[in-house]
């Protein structure tokens, strides 16, 4: 605008702003205009100096607006790149970073999504954007933050332990107390370079594979550390299989994620040079799972559907008419899809929300159902599932052609009803032309053990033999009606008769256990809210606006995650959720299903097939090290891959590195865990991409009992973490900012596919992107072996042209089939870095092959299953969905099946309901002991851990300001997570710029004489926390014991506490740097890690658990990675969910709130908080204090 200026309102000796800013060029000028002004009107400077110019109109003219540059500097930038935000949520947001003098000063969203497209022309739309929540908006702050990895380390004890030649600990147990490997966390550590990490950690390996392979390996593993010999079931002689090599969500980055694994299988190599054996008996290391440990997985959909887990894009939740949010803070933990979710409300959707607490999604709903913690409200479901089946709310044709229901099922056994027990000298049918095979890639041998089934065809009234094929439209062509309800007598091929039923008539008897007020008994929610919510799942059956119309017309979903998947029965409630869908046909079509975020499309987002080539699996990962391709331009053929790795839950190192085997009192020693899932004994953990110790749920039971007999603890991350601080050798790894060379990713939560790298910062310290880590490592295995195969196996990541293993992986893959890396990074597909994953719909659209092209669903029968024949369900009592008390988190008797079935009949091992009131019997005989009562007798019982006054419900959900544990120690995020943050640290007791809290009802706590913002003690079963064999004594005992923060709640039950987990964790250095620092900071000396915490962490009151469930050897179900089946266990799909909130704790007050522990938390005088609330604020709550003119 044009400079104007006011004669009238400006002294001419006068300096004005603009004189100061624009017309003073240096030093010397302004100290002459200073001293003209003083000349001219003597006195202080301030009367010199007038206001800006008085403008009237600003719209008309304004004065120089030259000092508007020192703002406008603010964002002001030399060059700007964009990058992918990928941490463990599952979002996967490109946004854009802006550089300045070489650094990063602020960071935006793209607004890019408009643009992306596919091989085909389908193009997403700007409705994606934005996409960024907070912690994008910090990442910088974490980039440059001080809690960095600035160069490799290693601990002083590990390094004499190597310098000595790696002595065997197993024969010489006193050398781990020697050598501090059973004291990990008060030792210290020594900053090499990479030349020295390298070498030190590939003579670790060799000397390891050494110590364990072979006859002397067994003895040391069998007579010397203790292991069941169970554990040997795939050792196989082998070292490297007692090496665990893991990496979190691997698709958010296939050069460096899936690169860990990849280092897994090439470990078959040393294998054959450590026992001289050739490519067919060579062994890698052990593949850990990455999701299930964390207990996110949904452990009941492959039970039901066969896939790890139904996901979607989730923009197809603006679809849906109906959607159920069950334990699902959504507003919260999906920030950056959130807005989706308010679309269904703008479209004129329907929103409930079922959890104990009056969550943020909750304040979006047309009704929340309060539930007793601990997955009661799977009864919810039952209760409905009975309704819709009286009320005959149901879609009849969908049910016979997509479930299980008319199946039949024998009453004497509880399996499935076979055509070869009926009819004599039956062949199962040929199929192998269909689409089992053909597009699902089933096997003979698979065929001949899945077997074909019975139903009782309406029309011919006799039992007829269909197969797994036989789902939608092929069962028209059949000319086959099957009969719902149908109950009788057969004879069998011998002669014998017996009772069969359909499945639909055994769950009428079965759901008889759950009408509305039982149901309603058993979780505390309303009746009349249970009722609601049977009609809204049955609506398009009764509604005049829907009745008649397709299914398309009300499509219903239900969306939960890891609030409900935390806990031990999480298996049932998954499958409970599933029944009404089942029912009213809302499967397969937009807006529909029931979905979780955790599962089978990360696997599968670069799965492999017969028609595409073998996935990241196959062209990247198992690429055979015998026989590797050198040629930039070869194809990967069947001759390239070779699987030497073989896959193992960490859930088992996380409850005790040990299967799952208990003494029973009338079977004796049972071993639990499936053949197919069984553990090797750990002596290498090597993990990136994650805080694996941090986040492990009994973390100091494995510091205190378990750590001590593993040989090597590598952790590859980017900051110096709780992992790092229990670890032996650190590599940093750098950011997503740094990435030196490109890198590719995708999520299960939208449809993009997403390459970025090599344009951004540089490494602001002594750190390498991932995949040159293993590169480097496996270079030096080939100069102290010898074999440059090694070497070879990272040839062109050591050259700088990783995209050379990423065109592979896109070409032989479902989802990226046709695209190369040169197209996408060219901007071929809309934004340069970016494209479409091949999906079959946009948005993807879980089982619409199934529905609408009526091909079999993941199952062994190829329909969605309502019951589960296999043994274990059977044995265990869970064959039917059925409500089950927890273990542990309980008032009643832990682990009670609440049923009078008939048809549910459990073994409970001789360990009745008298013993398990007793006393708290071990965790292991409570989770398999499997009683069945009635809800009457159900409520006269008492859990001992209640009964001494473990009362609280304990849960542990995500936080919005971190990722697991990402973020937790960034200065503003760590301020926001909680209301206690201080950048000032005013009271010293503080363990940083904030501190962590526990949630707690008013009420609650004020019976305890717990005030707002006091310390608490928080514990749990001291049978095994926060560790076994802990002692008052034992400094660690007041280390690792959670002293934490209380915040009042009333959003939360009376019986509720709430933590948010994954914060990072107090060690002994932290506790001793909190102790003896004056200014009380929790962050450790000599390695400047930070803890959350002053004492102990949440891990401090959970332990580690395998449900028997999870472990079956006979489930059927589709492979993680690719277009097959297997039977049993698979990585982070039929694996232990590990369940953090199968806890009960006892809360006692420790310190007063105030500062330095004086009197109450000052807030609590302002009358505004909960629990002290004045009068004003009573008002204003009861929506008292703004009063509307005319309203009533």
């Amino acid at each position: 605008m044009n400079d104007h200026s006011d004669s009238k309102n400006t002294a001419s000796s006068a300096i004005t702003r603009r004189q100061v800013l624009a017309g003073a060029t240096g030093a010397a000028a302004a100290a002459a205009l200073i001293e003209s002004a003083f000349a001219a009107e003597p006195g202080l400077l301030g009367k010199a100096l007038v206001p800006a110019t008085r403008v009237d109109n600003p719209l008309e003219y304004y004065p120089d607006r030259a000092w508007e540059k020192v703002y406008l500097d603010q964002y002001a930038y030399d060059r700007s790149f964009t990058f992918i935000c990928a941490p463990n949520d599952t979002h996967m947001c490109r946004v854009r970073a802006f550089v300045r003098n070489g650094v990063v000063t602020r960071i935006e969203q793209n607004y890019d999504h408009q643009r992306y497209k596919d091989l085909y022309g389908n193009q997403a739309t700007a409705a994606w954007n934005p996409r960024m929540c907070l912690k994008g908006y910090t990442t910088h702050r974490r980039v440059y933050g001080p809690y960095r990895m600035k160069g490799p380390m290693i601990r002083s004890g590990w390094k004499q332990w190597a310098d000595d030649g790696f002595p065997s600990l197993s024969d010489t147990p006193s050398l781990r107390t020697k050598y501090m490997f059973d004291s990990r966390g008060t030792d210290t550590f020594v900053k090499i370079s990479w030349e020295e990490a390298t070498t030190y950690l590939a003579k670790g390996l060799i000397a390891i594979a050494r110590t364990y392979s072979g006859a002397d390996g067994r003895r040391r593993l069998i007579e010397k550390d203790g292991y069941p010999e169970e554990m040997l079931e795939y050792w196989e002689e082998a070292g490297t299989r007692t090496m665990k090599l893991g990496s979190s969500l691997p698709p958010h980055g296939v050069i460096g994620k899936f690169g860990m694994f990849r280092m897994a299988n090439l470990l078959g190599l040393l294998d054959a040079h450590v026992r001289g054996v050739g490519p067919d008996h060579a062994k890698g290391a052990r593949e850990w799972s990455e999701y299930t440990w964390r207990g996110d997985q949904a452990p009941g959909q492959p039970f039901v559907h066969g896939l790890q887990t139904s996901d979607i894009d989730l923009n197809d939740l603006r679809f849906s008419k109906f959607t159920v949010q069950v334990g699902k803070n959504l507003v919260e933990n999906k920030m950056p899809e959130v807005h989706w979710l308010i679309e269904i409300m703008e479209r004129g959707g329907r929103i409930a929300v079922i959890a104990p607490e009056y969550n943020p999604t909750a304040t979006k709903a047309d009704y929340w159902i309060s539930v007793r913690p601990g997955l009661s409200d799977t009864a919810i479901f039952l209760a409905v599932s009975r309704m819709l089946m009286e009320q005959r709310w149901y879609d009849e044709d969908f049910i016979k052609k997509f479930t299980d229901f008319p199946l039949l099922v024998r009453t004497d056994n509880l399996k499935r009803l076979r055509p070869q027990d009926v009819i004599a000298g039956y062949r199962n049918a040929d199929i192998s032309n269909g689409p089992s095979f053909k597009i699902q890639g089933m096997t003979a041998e698979q065929r001949g053990r899945v077997g074909d089934f019975l139903v009782r065809d309406i029309r011919s009234g006799k039992l007829v033999p269909i197969t797994r094929d036989d789902v939608g439209k092929h069962l028209e062509t059949k000319g086959i009606d099957p009969a719902l309800e149908w109950r009788g007598t057969v004879t069998l091929a011998d002669g014998t008769r017996v009772e069969a039923m359909t499945v639909w008539e055994m769950y009428k008897i079965h759901l008889r256990d759950y009408d509305l007020d039982t149901a309603a008994d058993i979780s505390g929610a309303p009746k009349e809210l249970i009722e609601q919510l049977a009609k809204d799942f049955g609506r398009r059956f009764w509604d005049p606006d829907f009745v008649g119309k397709p299914r398309e017309a009300y499509p219903i979903a239900i969306h939960y995650g890891e609030g409900i998947n935390h806990y031990f029965h999480a298996t049932l409630h998954n499958r409970a959720t599933l029944l009404p869908l089942l029912l009213v046909g809302s499967i397969g079509i937009p807006g529909s299903g029931a979905h979780t975020w955790a599962g089978n499309y990360k696997g599968a987002l670069f799965q492999g097939s017969a028609w595409s080539g073998p996935g990241v699996g196959g062209a990247y990962v198992k690429e055979d090290p015998f026989n590797q391709i050198l040629d930039p331009t070869a194809p990967v053929r069947a001759h390239n891959v070779r699987e030497l790795m073989h896959g193992e839950e960490v859930s088992y190192w996380g409850m005790g590195d040990r299967p799952f085997v208990v003494n029973t009192p009338s079977a004796g020693r049972k071993v639990f865990t499936g053949k197919t899932h069984m553990p090797s004994p750990t002596k290498v953990i090597w993990y990136n991409n994650a805080n694996l110790l941090n986040q492990a749920k009994w973390i100091y039971h494995l510091l205190v009992n378990v750590n001590p007999k593993i040989d090597l603890i590598v952790d590859q991350q980017v900051e110096w973490t709780g992992s790092a601080e229990y670890s032996d050798v650190v590599l940093p790894a750098n950011t997503w900012l740094e990435f030196q060379t490109l890198e590719c990713g995708g999520s299960c939560s939208n449809p993009f596919l997403q390459l970025w790298g090599g344009d951004g910062i540089k490494p602001l310290y002594d750190s390498k992107d991932d995949g040159m880590i293993f590169a480097l490592v496996s270079e030096k295995l080939s100069e102290l072996t010898g074999d440059k195969r090694f070497r070879d196996h990272w040839k062109f990541m050591l050259e700088g042209r990783p995209e050379v293993y990423l065109d592979r992986v896109l070409a032989n893959c479902t989802t990226t089939k046709g695209y190369t890396v040169a197209d996408i990074m060219a901007g071929k597909y809309g934004e340069p870095g970016a494209a479409l994953m091949l999906f079959r719909t946009y948005p993807r659209v879980a089982f619409y092959e199934q529905v609408h092209d009526s091909i079999p669903f993941y199952t062994d029968t190829g329909r969605l299953c309502a019951y589960a024949d296999i043994p274990e369900a059977i044995e265990y009592g869970e064959n039917l969905v059925v409500h089950r008390e927890a273990p542990e988190a309980t008032p009643y008797l832990p682990n009670v099946i609440v049923s009078t079935s008939p048809y549910v009949r459990p073994n409970n091992y001789g360990i009745d309901a008298a013993a398990l009131q007793r006393e708290s019997l071990d965790a292991d005989l409570r989770a398999v002991a499997n009683n069945k009562l009635s809800w009457a007798e159900v409520k006269k019982t008492v859990n001992p851990l209640w009964r001494e006054g473990h009362t609280f419900y304990c849960m542990t959900p995500k936080s919005r300001h971190t990722t697991h544990s990402s973020w937790a120690t960034v200065d503003w995020n760590w301020i926001w997570s909680t209301n206690f943050g201080d950048p000032y640290r005013m009271d010293k007791r503080q363990p940083g710029v904030g501190d962590w809290q526990v949630h707690m009802n008013p009420e609650a706590a004020k019976k305890l004489g717990i005030e707002d913002g006091d310390y608490i003690y928080v514990d749990a079963n001291p049978a095994d926390r926060p560790f076994v064999g802990w002692k008052q004594s034992d400094p660690r005992y007041k280390a690792f014991r959670l002293l934490t923060r209380v915040k009042y709640n009333p959003a939360y039950p009376a019986n509720t506490v709430m933590t948010k987990h994954s914060a990072w964790i107090a060690t002994e250095r932290t506790v001793k740097a909190h102790e003896t620092r004056p200014d009380g900071r929790a962050l450790a000396a000599d390695t400047g890690y930070q803890s959350n915490f002053r004492y102990g962490s949440h891990q401090s009151v959970t332990r580690g658990w395998a449900p028997p469930m999870h472990q079956t050897d006979s489930l059927f179900h589709k492979k993680v990675g690719s277009m097959g089946f297997v039977f049993g266990f698979d990585v982070d799909n039929h694996a232990v969910n590990t369940v953090p909130k199968e806890t009960l704790v006892r809360v006692t007050k420790a310190e007063a709130g105030g500062l330095d522990g004086k009197g109450a938390w000052e807030p609590t005088r302002t009358g505004f908080t909960p629990g002290h609330e004045n009068e004003p604020m009573t008002r204003y709550l009861a929506g008292g204090l703004t009063k509307v003119k005319g309203a009533r």
